[in-house]
C-alpha cells in the first residue's frame, strides 16, 4: 500500500508539474507585460547574463544545435508517440492519445517557456526608437528622395572604389565586420557587447534555398545560420542582422538598423553591402515615377548586382516562400510585432527619423 501510494503521490504531483507549466505558458502568451519592465529587468538585466552564457557554449562546438532540436527532437518525440499508442490495449488508445496530446502540450509550453527566456522576451522590449531622438516629422516624402539620391551615389562610389574581387567568406566576416558590430552595440549602450559570431551551414539550407530565407537565429543556442546561397556583396549585411537578433534587438527593423550601421562603420566593401540593402527601401518609399527616375541613376555595375539578387531569388518554389512569409507572418504577430514582416521595412524610420541614422548620411546631405 506504501509503494502504491507513493506511486500516486508522484504521478499526481507530475500532473500538478505538467499543469503548471501549460498555465504558465499561456500566461507569459497573453500578459500584457509592460515594455518599460521587459527593458530594464530581462533586456538589460537577465539577457546579457544568458546571453554570454548561452552563445559561449554554442561557439564551443561545429554542431548546428538548431538541426538537432529540430530534427532530433522530433524523430524522438514522433517515435516516444508513436510507441505510447502502438502499446496501449485496443479498448484504451482514445486514452492514450489524449496522454499524448497532453504531453504534445506540455512539450510545446516547455520549448515557448525557454524561446522566452533565452531569446524571445526581448520582442516585448522598449521600442529602440523610444531610446533615440526618434522624431516622424524628420521622415517626409522630400527628405527620402534626397537621401535616395545620396544612397544611390553612395552606391555607385563604393562600387567603383571598392575591392568587390575579394568579398570574404561567410566565416571571415566575425574577424572583418565584428569589430564595427562592437562598435556599433557601443553607441547603442549595449553591455557587454558581442564579438561577432562565426555563421553556421544548416541541414535546413535546401529549405532555406527554396523558401528565399536569408538568415536566422537559434533562439535556443543563439547560433546564426546563413543561406550560403546569399551573395557576396549580401553576406555582410545578412550576417550583421543576424548578429543583432543575438545582440537583444529582435524587431526586424530594429535589427536592419543595427546591420546599416555596422556596415556603415565597415570598409568600403561593407558599406557597399549596407548601401545596396536600404537603396530598395528607400525607393519603395516614393511615388512610382519618382522610383523610375531614380533607378536610371543606379550605375551599372550595381544594376546588375541587383539582378544577380534577382537571379537567385528566382530560383525559389513560389509555394514554398509564399508558406514561409505567412509563417514568419505569423510567429512576428505571435510576439507583438503588429505589423508581421511589413516590420523589416520599417529601418527607413530609423535611417532617416532619428539623430543616429543620419550621422551615417554625408555631411552635405540636406534634411530639410
Amino acid at each position: 500500500m506504501t509503494a502504491n501510494r507513493s506511486v500516486t503521490v508522484k504521478y499526481q504531483m507530475a500532473s500538478v508539474i505538467r499543469l503548471v507549466v501549460v498555465v504558465v505558458a499561456l500566461v507569459m502568451a497573453a500578459a500584457p507585460i509592460p515594455r518599460s519592465l521587459v527593458e530594464s529587468a530581462y533586456s538589460k538585466g537577465v539577457y546579457p547574463i544568458v546571453r554570454q552564457l548561452v552563445s559561449g557554449l554554442s561557439s564551443l562546438t561545429s554542431v548546428v544545435l538548431f538541426d538537432v532540436l529540430l530534427i532530433g527532437g522530433s524523430l524522438v518525440l514522433i517515435l516516444w508517440w508513436a510507441g505510447v499508442l502502438m502499446r496501449a490495449p485496443r479498448g484504451r488508445r482514445i486514452g492514450a492519445l489524449g496522454a499524448v496530446v497532453g504531453h504534445a502540450a506540455v512539450v510545446t509550453a516547455s520549448l515557448y517557456l525557454v524561446f522566452l527566456a533565452v531569446w524571445g522576451l526581448n520582442y516585448r522590449r522598449e521600442a529602440l526608437a523610444l531610446r533615440l531622438d526618434f522624431s516622424e516629422d524628420w521622415v517626409t516624402p522630400a527628405v527620402v528622395e534626397a537621401l535616395a539620391e545620396t544612397a544611390i551615389a553612395k552606391l555607385n562610389d563604393a562600387f567603383e572604389t571598392g575591392p568587390h574581387r575579394t568579398w570574404p567568406q561567410l566565416g571571415e566576416l566575425p574577424t572583418t565586420l565584428g569589430p564595427a558590430f562592437v562598435q556599433v552595440q557601443r553607441e547603442l549602450e549595449v553591455a557587454p557587447v558581442l564579438p561577432g559570431l562565426a555563421p553556421r551551414r544548416s541541414l535546413l539550407t535546401p529549405y532555406f534555398q527554396r523558401a528565399g530565407i536569408d538568415g536566422m537565429v537559434d533562439p535556443f543556442s543563439l547560433q546564426v545560420l546563413v543561406n550560403d546561397a546569399v551573395l557576396p556583396f549580401e553576406r555582410p549585411f545578412v550576417v550583421a542582422h543576424e548578429w543583432a537578433h543575438v545582440a537583444g534587438f529582435a524587431h526586424e527593423a530594429e535589427a536592419n538598423f543595427v546591420a546599416w550601421l555596422t556596415c556603415m562603420s565597415g570598409d568600403e566593401r561593407m558599406r557597399y553591402s549596407g548601401w545596396f540593402y536600404l537603396v530598395p527601401r528607400l525607393l519603395a518609399a516614393l511615388s512610382r515615377d519618382v522610383q523610375v527616375r531614380l533607378w536610371d541613376t543606379v550605375a551599372p555595375g550595381p544594376m546588375a548586382d541587383f539582378n544577380a539578387v534577382r537571379v537567385r531569388l528566382s530560383h525559389t518554389i513560389p509555394a514554398v516562400r509564399q508558406g514561409a512569409r505567412r509563417l514568419n507572418d505569423q510567429y512576428l504577430r505571435a510576439n507583438r510585432v503588429s505589423s508581421g514582416i511589413a516590420s523589416y521595412d520599417e529601418v527607413l524610420q530609423l535611417a532617416v527619423g532619428t539623430s543616429l541614422g543620419r550621422r551615417q548620411w554625408p555631411v552635405s546631405t540636406e534634411f530639410e
